[in-house]
């Protein structure tokens, strides 16, 4: 095969693990099929993600252009059209044709040795192949191809290959009922040239040169331990190499991409100053203008890099108690229409706090907004002034996020976390549009009688700070530790009922008990880092990157600490943080980061309280 493989195959093989070896030649990739995104991994293992498709779509990969670099394929079967890329970026289909019948599965490979790669099919049903050695439809389908022949049995899957590296790419099926991987290395119908065991009931199969030698070889993803398994040979035997990589959901492609897009150089450069203990910054989609809240409840605009002189709205009865004070502020979707916005803030209740959530309105256009609430949306009583939690946002679904701290006093002695009748510790998700003061989301997983009807998700000590990807709509959770952990946890978009863990769990360790907690049903983080043991520590999530300027950033999502004042980054592969990279190189120490923005067009803010908020930037030259 020209070192590509579809992955869209399921196998019961057996493999286990030798030795550890990197990678080269032909990689990995994998691909979520309810998101269309593409993570493709080098094999240093940094990853380059991109969307292409749609969700359902059956993605492959294949050097449609005869380049030498592998890139995307998707094949619908609903109606048998290929779509084809000839790059590894966010685009539309460089190609596209209809080949096959709906139900087909796609195969592609180099099939007549000219160092081009073509789409064919395999038709379940039949037990059949049919090829096409060029790209296009040819007189219709079936007419168009070049190869048809018999090869197994219906029902079983296929891959392809060059197997014996003879520049000519073959096919390979896995058949079910007896757990055997057969190779053929001409088109003609026949016996296999190979048949061997390798994996895992269970296991989905790609092939491809993993070490340069020139042959393809055998390779599974395991979706129960989101683990690739790779073999240098085409015999039964152990994984000559394995790592950890995505999510059981997502479906195996390999190939030679070429150079992965590598995260660039970046800098932090001061775009406002001036603020008093500013907490967040944030804009309405496509607004040129930024709005900066500080703590004490004033928010305020930044047009052309100026401070405007009158504040866009200041909060009346603002309590800055402990953690308390403005803490959160969402534009509505629709803002550039319906001028309303939202705002998260505690106010005095006796001796403790009132976190309320209330909607104001502004004339889009104007740079003060009515100083009169529209109408209080929520209110969750605190029995104390730490555990307020902070940001609000709405999801792509239109609903309004709204995570809460537990309640305070350290080791959530209430236990309220673990207690889905309450608000506190949990994630709020409300509907703004459709009720008052809300309605409750379709999909929300407690009725009132088994949970209360708000609660998405709980189990959260203190998520200070928290963002939604734009693009696939997971939550991603800045959870401030008690003593040893701090985290980073993503609730999935549209998964309900999550339980994060804490006080069962501290990070990955048991909290309470201290020793031998049960796990199960608890929705680990996707990051966490120790508590050092020379001062505080307070983990500060930020956005992930979606914007355009720096467009080999996508994906990347930011975070710091409070009071070490670095900022770290990582893009997530299913459920493994991978790029990890520190920028306190580049960034230096910023300082009591108080949270991060987004502005109008995608691009990232970081806030200090002490009164400045930078914009990161591709280095300049």
């Amino acid at each position: 095969m020209r070192r590509i493989a579809t992955g869209l195959v399921t196998v019961v093989l057996v493999a286990t693990v030798t030795t550890a070896v990197a990678v080269a030649d032909d990689t990995v990739g994998l691909v979520d099929p309810s998101t269309g995104i593409w993570n493709l991994r080098d094999d240093l293992g940094s990853t380059f993600s991109f969307y292409f498709g749609n969700p359902a779509d059956l993605p492959f990969a294949g050097d449609w252009d005869c380049d030498g670099i592998d890139t995307p394929g998707l094949y619908r079967q609903s109606d048998g059209y290929v779509y084809l890329r000839n790059s590894n970026t966010q685009g539309t289909a460089d190609v596209s044709f209809f080949f096959g019948n709906p139900g087909d599965i796609p195969i592609a490979g180099d099939f007549d040795a000219d160092g081009c790669d073509t789409v064919s099919v395999y038709r379940p049903s039949e037990g059949r192949v049919y090829i096409i050695n060029e790209l296009g439809d040819g007189d219709g389908g079936l007419g168009a191809a070049d190869f048809a022949y018999y090869f197994g049995n219906p029902g079983d899957v296929p891959f392809t290959g060059d197997f014996d590296d003879d520049g000519d790419d073959t096919i390979g099926l896995y058949r079910q009922s007896t757990g055997y991987v057969y190779f053929r290395n001409t088109h003609t119908q026949g016996n296999a040239e190979f048949e061997f065991y390798f994996g895992n009931p269970g296991d989905r199969f790609v092939a491809g040169d993993w070490t340069g030698a020139g042959p393809d070889t055998p390779g599974v993803f395991r979706p129960s331990n989101a683990t690739f398994y790779l073999k240098h040979t085409n015999t039964q035997g152990n994984a000559d190499e394995s790592f950890p990589y995505g999510s059981s959901n997502m479906l195996p492609v390999a190939g030679d991409w070429g150079d992965i897009p590598a995260i660039p150089d970046l800098a932090l450069q001061p775009f406002a100053t001036g603020f008093s203990a500013p907490m967040l910054a944030t804009a309405p989609a496509g607004d040129d203008r930024l709005f900066v809240a500080e703590r004490g409840g004033t928010i305020k605009v930044v047009e052309n890099g100026s401070v405007k002189p009158q504040p866009f709205l200041t909060v009346a009865g603002v309590s800055t108690c402990g953690e308390g004070g403005l803490l959160g502020l969402a534009f509505h979707p629709s803002f550039g229409s319906n001028g309303r916005f939202f705002v998260h803030y505690t106010a005095a209740l006796g001796s403790y706090l009132q976190s309320r959530i209330v909607e104001y309105y502004a004339n889009p256009a104007s740079d003060v907004a009515s100083a009169t609430p529209v109408r209080t949306i929520l209110t969750v009583d605190q029995p104390r002034c730490n555990h307020n939690a902070g940001s609000i946002a709405f999801g792509p679904d239109g609903n309004l996020y709204i995570p809460l701290g537990d309640g305070g006093k350290q080791g959530d002695p209430d236990e309220n976390a673990q207690n889905p009748h309450v608000l506190l510790g949990s994630v709020v998700r409300i509907d703004v549009d459709g009720g008052v003061p809300y309605a409750i989301p379709t999909g929300n997983p407690y009725n009132g009688s088994n949970g209360a009807r708000e609660v998405w998700a709980n189990g959260l000590r203190n998520p200070y700070r928290s963002s939604i990807d734009p693009v696939t709509g997971d939550l991603y959770i800045g959870d401030v530790g008690y003593d040893s952990w701090e985290e980073i946890s993503v609730g999935r978009a549209g998964v309900a009922g999550v339980n994060f863990g804490w006080n069962t769990v501290e990070g990955p360790a048991c909290f309470d008990p201290p020793s031998g907690c049960s796990k199960a049903g608890l929705t680990a983080p996707v990051l966490s880092y120790p508590n050092h043991g020379a001062g505080p520590v307070s983990v500060v999530a930020g956005p992930v990157y979606r914007g355009t300027a720096i467009p080999n950033l996508g994906g990347t999502f930011f975070y710091a600490d409070f009071f070490d004042g670095w900022i770290r980054s990582f893009r997530l592969v299913g459920s493994t943080a991978t790029d990890q990279r520190d920028w306190s190189a580049v960034f230096g120490d910023v300082g009591n980061i108080s949270g991060f923005g987004v502005d109008g067009h995608g691009e990232v803010l970081v806030v200090s309280i002490g009164g400045t908020v930078y914009k990161i930037v591709p280095t300049p030259g």
